[in-house]
C-alpha cells in the first residue's frame, strides 16, 4: 500500500489558522514554563513526593469533573468570544502566583488553589480550542490542522522546560509565572481583533436548552452514532493502557537499564521527537481515507514501542522504540479528534469533544495512579504484557464494531 505525500490544501495558507497556531504556541510555551516552575516550587516547599502527587491530581481534576459542563458552555455561547474570555481569565492566576512567590509568602495550599482555578479554565479551554479549529478551516483540512496544533504543542513542550531552566537559574522562579501570564495576552489580542471566522458557530439550537436536556441530547447522539462512542472508548483504552504506562519510564530506565537522569532525559526527548515526526507524517500525507484502520495501526505501533522499551537490550534500538512510541501518540489522538468532529454536527461538537478530552486527560491521572500502585507489587515486564494484551483486545474489538457500523 502506497502512502502519498502532499503539501496541497495545507491549512497554513489560511490566515486565521496561522494566527491561531501562533497564539496557541505562545500560550502553551508559557504553560510548560509554569509547569516546570510550579512543580519545582511545590517540591521545594514541601520536600514531599506525596504533596507533589496531590498537587498534580488537584490541578488536573477539573477536567475530570467539569468535562460535561464545559461542553455545554462551548455549544451554547459564541466560541470565539468564549475562548477569548477564557484565555484572558487564565492570565490572572499565574500573575497572582508570581507576585506571592516573589514576595516569598506563598504556601502549598495557595499554589494548589491557584492551580485548581487554572485547571478549571483548562477544562473549557482545551476542548474549546479543538472545536474552534473546525470553525476557521475547511472540514477537509481539519485532520492536518489538528496535527499542526499537536506539533506546535510538542514544540512548546520541548521549548518551555528549557526556557524555564534558564529563567530560574538567571532571574528567579517567580519570573516563570509572570512569563506564563504574559503568554496569554498575544492569543487574546489575536482572537479579539485578527481572527475572522468564515462561518458563524451554530449555537442557536442549544441556546435555550437546559443542561439536563443537553446531556440527554449528547446521550441519544452517541447511542445512535455508535462509531463515535467506540472511538471515544478506544481513546480511553489507548490512554489508560498505553500512555499511562509510559509514566513508569524513570523506573524502567533505573531498574531495567541501570541508567539515571541523563538516560531518562534522552528517552523523554526521543518520545518528544517521535511525536513531532508523527505530526509531520500526518501533515505530509495526502489523505487518510480509513481513519479507524489508521487508529488501529497507531495502536499496534504503540504496543510495538512498549515491547521494545521493555524487552530490548540495545541502547540505539531503545531510542528508536521511544521515537516509535511518540510517533504513535500523534498518529492516534489528532486522527481520532478529527474523525469525531467530522462526524458530529457543529451544535453538538463542543459536548462530544469534551467527552474526547475526558477520555484522554480525564483518564490519564487514574491510569497513572493505578500503574504506580501495580509497579509497587508486580514486575514491570508483567505489567507491560498485561497492558499490551488488554489494549490490543479492547481496541481491536472497538474498531471491528466501527467497521460493522459502517456496513449497516
Amino acid at each position: 500500500m502506497k502512502v502519498h505525500f502532499s503539501l496541497e490544501n495545507t491549512p497554513l495558507k489560511n490566515k486565521n489558522f496561522l494566527l491561531f497556531l501562533l497564539g496557541h504556541f505562545l500560550s502553551f510555551t508559557g504553560t510548560w514554563i509554569q509547569n516546570v516552575a510550579q512543580n519545582w516550587l511545590v517540591y521545594k516547599l514541601t520536600g514531599s513526593s506525596f504533596y507533589l502527587g496531590l498537587f498534580t491530581f488537584l490541578s488536573s481534576s477539573p477536567i475530570i469533573f467539569l468535562g460535561f459542563i464545559s461542553g455545554y458552555f462551548i455549544d451554547r455561547f459564541n466560541r470565539q468570544k468564549l475562548l477569548a474570555f477564557i484565555v484572558l481569565s487564565a492570565a490572572l492566576p499565574p500573575l497572582i502566583m508570581g507576585a506571592l512567590t516573589q514576595k516569598g509568602i506563598i504556601t502549598f495550599w495557595e499554589i494548589a488553589v491557584l492551580a485548581f482555578i487554572m485547571g478549571t479554565f483548562s477544562a473549557v479551554d482545551i476542548p474549546l480550542r479543538q472545536v474552534f479549529i473546525s470553525e476557521i478551516v475547511e472540514m477537509r483540512q481539519l485532520t492536518k490542522a489538528i496535527s499542526f496544533q499537536s506539533m506546535s504543542f510538542n514544540f512548546a513542550r520541548m521549548a518551555g522546560p528549557a526556557i524555564a531552566g534558564l529563567v530560574i537559574t538567571n532571574i528567579g522562579l517567580y519570573m516563570c509565572f509572570y512569563i506564563n501570564s504574559l503568554s496569554f495576552l498575544p492569543f487574546f489580542v489575536i482572537l479579539m481583533w485578527f481572527i475572522k471566522p468564515s462561518r458563524k458557530s451554530l449555537t442557536i439550537k442549544t441556546e435555550k436548552v437546559k443542561f439536563k436536556e443537553s446531556l440527554k441530547e449528547s446521550y441519544y447522539f452517541l447511542k445512535k452514532h455508535k462509531k463515535i462512542l467506540f472511538i471515544l472508548l478506544s481513546v480511553a483504552c489507548f490512554t489508560f493502557f498505553g500512555i499511562s504506562f509510559i509514566v513508569l519510564l524513570p523506573v524502567i530506565v533505573k531498574e531495567i537499564y541501570h541508567g539515571g537522569a541523563k538516560e531518562f532525559s534522552f528517552l523523554s526527548s526521543a518520545i518528544g521527537t517521535g511525536a513531532i515526526l508523527g505530526s509531520l507524517s500526518v501533515i505530509l500525507r495526502r489523505d487518510i481515507r480509513n481513519k479507524p484502520r489508521h487508529l488501529l495501526k497507531a495502536t499496534l505501533l504503540l504496543t510495538t514501542g512498549i515491547i521494545g522499551l521493555i524487552f530490548n537490550t540495545h541502547w540505539e534500538l531503545l531510542l528508536l522504540f521511544c521515537i516509535l512510541i511518540g510517533f504513535s501518540f500523534t498518529n492516534f489522538f489528532p486522527i481520532a479528534n478529527s474523525y469525531i468532529q467530522e462526524n458530529t454536527p457543529s451544535y453538538l461538537r463542543g459536548r462530544i469533544i469534551s467527552f474526547f478530552s475526558m477520555s484522554f486527560l480525564g483518564i490519564y491521572p487514574f491510569g497513572n495512579f493505578l500503574v504506580g500502585i501495580l509497579a509497587e507489587k508486580i514486575n514491570i515486564k508483567e505489567i507491560a504484557i498485561l497492558y499490551i494484551f488488554l489494549l490490543l483486545i479492547f481496541n481491536t474489538y472497538f474498531f471491528r464494531k466501527i467497521s460493522k457500523e459502517k456496513q449497516k
